[in-house]
């Protein structure tokens, strides 16, 4: 994620910098310069008064406030260790997922970090976390239920054919988007698939949000588009930047050049 709304403030990560944007001016009210290069492999995700910004094998902590770095961490070895998707809290944890398999959970006040390999062939997507289940997507197609607290697998399914981007969870189902181009809305109970939608999407695809009773959904190949959540059909394309976020009745997007919002 590259976007996040939190009271009247929306963050944005765009290319080296991030950014603070007051809602009710659309004024930046702190910027910093974080990298000295591009690059691809960064997200962020907020906790309490704190940002945690990964770029590809690290980790930095920033202060909400003005933006200023705190502390910085060299998470992933090689190049299949970097960071992916989310990162969950449950302070004082912050659960990250590595893509060659791995889970890290980071001890926010004491620094330390307990490493689990949950899986052997890797993950693209980010996972769930639900009460005390995370849910796991692989790249060979698989969902895995993990305990929050110990890491092991619980169950596990072979839900999709190919690599699964996005897992989202909404009353008590879980929405994924593959790259066998498949929607599927799946019991997080039982597991079973309720509902899929074939050749829907193609390419890296997720799952921007959910809101009333549609899917919001964008990727490289696949337009920003709204999904019944019942039955996943499309109801609607439109135009707007695949960078965005979904809060409460309203997106917001970045393209790198300008900031856009809409009302829901």
């Amino acid at each position: 994620m590259n976007l996040y709304v939190d009271g009247q403030y929306l963050y944005i990560r765009c290319k080296r910098s991030m950014y603070k944007y007051d809602l009710t001016n659309m004024k930046i009210v702190a910027e910093n310069i974080i990298f000295k290069k591009d690059g691809r492999a960064r997200g962020f995700s907020v906790c309490d008064d704190f940002i945690f910004l990964y770029d590809f094998l690290d980790l930095y902590i920033l202060d909400k406030k003005d933006l200023t770095v705190k502390e910085s961490f060299r998470l992933g070895e090689n190049l299949s260790s970097d960071v992916c998707g989310l990162i969950w809290f449950d302070f004082p944890k912050a659960y990250m997922n590595i893509r060659n398999g791995w889970i890290y959970v980071l001890n926010i006040q004491t620094g330390n970090v307990k490493k689990i390999q949950v899986n052997d062939s890797g993950s693209w997507g980010g996972f769930a976390m639900i009460d005390d289940y995370l849910f796991y997507p692989t790249v060979k197609g698989e969902l895995l239920e993990i305990d929050r607290d110990t890491l092991e697998v619980i169950r596990k399914i072979s839900l999709c054919k190919k690599n699964i981007y996005s897992v989202v969870y909404e009353d008590g189902l879980l929405y994924t988007t593959s790259q066998d181009k498949t929607i599927k809305a799946t019991d997080a109970t039982t597991l079973e698939t309720v509902c899929v939608a074939k050749k829907a999407v193609a390419g890296m695809v997720n799952i921007i949000g959910i809101h009333k009773d549609y899917i919001i959904i964008a990727g490289n190949r696949t337009p920003f588009s709204f999904w019944d959540k019942k039955t996943l059909q499309l109801r609607e394309n439109i135009d707007f930047p695949r960078n965005a976020i979904h809060h409460n009745d309203v997106l917001f997007g970045n393209d790198h050049q300008s900031i856009y919002k809409i009302i829901l």
